[in-house]
């Protein structure tokens, strides 16, 4: 004797839809989050492996190394403090209107690395407090510009939105990378409180 198999009818079918739609509803917010706060987190991993590389470079070649913002990698770019690219290159030549030739340190700009941090569809703000920083062969901070003085670095990774960080009381977790006098660079997240030493990721005030 055969037996009939039961399927689903369109009732049940609809409510099932319908569950399945309101839970995907409610994980888009953060999952929007998620996305937003990777897009920070590669963009911040980029620009400080290229600090750490400058600033190794320079102590291997006991020498001075350039870490520097650009606009572009092209032969069109220069060096600017809200660039989502980054070049090194030995001090002495500025990679300004050059970030498109060939890697070598032995023909001017004299570039070792370059690197993109962010690309231009990549809905990220960088704001450096200086476009270009200079290593020396001890690994401290020189002088890139030989009229300004040797300060800390900070550069900020946000949205392009306002409001949208913690520390604005927004949701996303908008990161910084601070440069020492003495060449160390690390990432930190301004949301956090810097009144105890439990909290790795805080910023120093």
């Amino acid at each position: 004797m055969l037996k009939s198999s039961r399927g689903f009818t369109l009732i049940e079918l609809m409510v099932g839809l319908t569950i399945m739609a309101f839970l995907l509803m409610s994980g888009l917010p953060s999952m929007s989050e998620w996305i937003r706060n990777s897009q920070m987190r590669s963009a911040a991993e980029s620009i400080i492996n290229g600090l750490h590389s400058a600033r190794a470079e320079a102590v291997k070649r006991n020498t001075s190394v350039r870490f520097q913002l650009t606009s572009t990698l092209g032969n069109d770019c220069t060096i600017d403090s809200s660039g989502k690219n980054w070049v090194i290159n030995l001090s002495g030549t500025s990679p300004d209107g050059q970030c498109g030739k060939a890697l070598s340190d032995s023909a001017e700009p004299y570039m070792l690395q370059r690197a993109l941090a962010a690309n231009d569809s990549n809905p990220i703000l960088i704001k450096a407090s200086q476009a270009a920083m200079a290593f020396t062969g001890l690994g401290q901070q020189g002088r890139a510009d030989p009229a300004q003085p040797v300060v800390t670095v900070t550069i900020d990774i946000t949205p392009t939105e306002s409001g949208t960080c913690r520390k604005d009381g927004g949701k996303l977790r908008c990161l910084r990378i601070v440069v020492s006098p003495a060449g160390q660079a690390r990432m930190c997240d301004p949301s956090m409180s810097n009144s105890s030493n439990d909290q790795p990721m805080a910023c120093p005030t």
